[in-house]
């Protein structure tokens, strides 16, 4: 136990041998507690975690210059534990991810039927799969993001409801908000539309533009889920934040309350990036979804007036411009979909290739990282699946 040391959480490096002190990381991090660091998404993962310090183990692993030793009464606290998960890959996470969303569709579409009963919906529930979707994340964040893209209109609010969830999750860790913050942010994310159940059916899936009475109905779903919130016990103030503030906007004119910029808290910013990459990029009624790289790019137009402009710069640093789930083109002709972004090199991603777009046939599917398989070229553009009749739900089976 003496070659335990204690060091700043910006001072963790791969090869370092992670310990802890009880509980602490494991709890703040979602990573169990103990073991050799190998990946950079384990450092970025710990440091995002909102744990200050950390103990290694010098005989394990690597030291830094500037670790310090630990007084005895603190060696004798420390427990031999569980060995350190890592992030896993994005076809072992999948599976779970899948059974993740699927479970989480399900529990919105029973809190959305409580709440059209009038009655107040299981937040324990809710909070066992704010937990879930977190883990996942923490897993591998592509295996859900890549699952967004499984698109069916006639499910749109629940999708949209779980989306917004997953999205939330991935802005709020790359902020590095601590973890009692996140599960807020997330749970607050699941339950922000729960207020469109009330909203005439008639008007809610209304094929066409809405007139202006039509309107005026849609917007009030805002208030009917305020209202709905507030009945129900254990709602933090955060939740309550993102259902109210979901469809502000920075110069005041976004609804229910026309809140200027500095009145719009940073939950309520956030949840509106979120909630408009998502609505943009799905399949409506009335109108056919944008790829993701063209949604990110209008966003960007809406920044200043209606978006926070460092937060939707953000979404594009923790998803990249091409997320997982996005269908793009390859300089080879190729048709891919992306698995793993590269957040780094954007066009350089880990791919699935699906298709030759030269000779017009299907191609035996095959993993390929644009980093290293550089006979495949890189990504030029991002493309239509409709275009070569893809479906995304073919090749995302865990």
């Amino acid at each position: 136990m003496d070659s335990i040391r204690r060091i700043k959480s910006s001072q963790l490096t791969t090869g370092m041998y992670l310990t802890e002190l009880g509980e602490q990381l494991a709890q703040a991090s979602g990573l169990k507690a103990r073991g050799l660091v190998t990946r950079d998404e384990t450092v970025n993962l710990v440091q995002q975690s909102g744990v200050t310090e950390l103990y290694i183990d010098i005989a394990k692993g690597s030291d830094c210059a500037d670790s310090e030793p630990v007084p005895a009464a603190v060696r004798a606290q420390l427990s031999a534990g569980p060995t350190l998960a890592e992030p896993a890959s994005f076809a072992a996470e999948l599976k779970n991810a899948s059974d993740v969303r699927d479970k989480a569709l399900n529990l919105i579409q029973e809190a959305m039927q409580d709440v059209k009963m009038g009655r107040g919906f299981d937040t324990g529930a809710v909070d066992v799969i704010t937990t879930e979707v977190i883990q996942s994340l923490d897993s591998n964040q592509n295996a859900l993001t890549s699952l967004m893209r499984l698109r069916n209109m006639d499910s749109y609010l629940l999708e949209h409801s779980t989306n917004v969830a997953v999205l939330m999750g991935i802005l709020a860790k790359s902020l590095g908000v601590n973890r009692d913050e996140l599960h807020q942010l997330v749970f607050g994310a699941f339950v922000h539309d729960v207020g469109k159940i009330l909203v005439p059916e008639q008007v809610l899936n209304k094929p066409g533009r809405l007139d202006a009475t039509e309107w005026q109905e849609m917007k009030r779903h805002v208030d009917y889920g305020v209202d709905s919130l507030k009945t129900i016990d254990g709602i933090t103030g955060v939740a309550m934040e993102i259902c109210e503030q979901h469809h502000e906007r920075l110069d005041g004119t976004g609804y229910p309350y026309n809140l200027s910029a500095e009145q719009i808290s940073a939950h309520g910013r956030m949840a509106a990036v979120v909630d408009v990459y998502d609505a943009v990029t799905a399949n409506r009624v009335y109108h056919a979804g944008i790829e993701p790289s063209v949604a990110l790019k209008r966003m960007l137009e809406w920044t200043g007036t209606h978006l926070d402009r460092e937060l939707v710069y953000q979404l594009i640093r923790c998803i990249s411009v091409y997320p997982a789930g996005a269908w793009v083109m390859l300089s080879s002709g190729l048709v891919a979909l992306v698995q793993e972004p590269n957040l780094k090199k954007p066009t350089r991603a880990k791919v699935l290739l699906v298709y030759d777009s030269k000779r017009r046939v299907k191609l035996d599917e095959q993993v390929v990282d644009l980093v290293t398989s550089t006979r495949f070229g890189e990504i030029k553009f991002a493309v239509s699946p409709i275009d070569y009749q893809l479906d995304i739900g073919n090749y995302l089976k865990g």
